[in-house]
């Protein structure tokens, strides 16, 4: 079992986890080995992982969607909510600005493993959002991209 103090270094004690974690993300299918991605359809995804519910996972990189469900649940264990602020620039009160806001939630479940996938997970898509942010326009200030748990 492993411990949530320790779930940060959960895919170093794992690397063909990181694997099928890169392979998800790269929608690639990988058949071999203990953890295994199957695709499912265009953009959906499954990690299968002995003694745990499979991980269906979707994305639309593109538009910065990701959500991830453990086995049938409805409600996703990861996801992204896009928000935006609009504000007024100090030196220049007329100039209204902008700033988008990418917030990746993760659920908290009491099973450690899946607790701490999850968060590895969320890290991973938190670094992708991050990645893909290229240009920021004149009238917006750079995007905001932050993980959070919920209960």
């Amino acid at each position: 079992m492993v411990s949530i103090s320790s779930s940060t270094n959960f895919v170093d004690q794992f690397p063909s986890l990181s694997l099928a974690i890169a392979k998800l993300f790269d929608k690639q299918e990988k058949d071999w080995g203990y953890f295994q991605v199957k695709k499912e359809e265009d953009r959906l995804y499954y990690l299968y992982i002995p003694s745990l519910p499979s991980l269906k996972f979707y994305q639309n990189p593109d538009k910065q969607i990701y959500r991830a469900f453990w086995g049938d649940n409805k409600n996703p264990a990861v996801s992204v909510k896009k928000k935006q602020r609009k504000f007024y620039d100090p030196d220049n009160p007329r100039l209204e600005k902008k700033q988008r806001i990418y917030q990746v939630v993760y659920q908290y479940d009491s099973r450690t493993e899946i607790h701490a996938i999850a968060k590895i997970l969320a890290d991973a898509i938190r670094d992708k959002i991050k990645e893909s942010i290229s240009f920021v326009s004149e009238d917006e200030v750079m995007p905001l991209v932050i993980v959070t748990e919920e209960m």
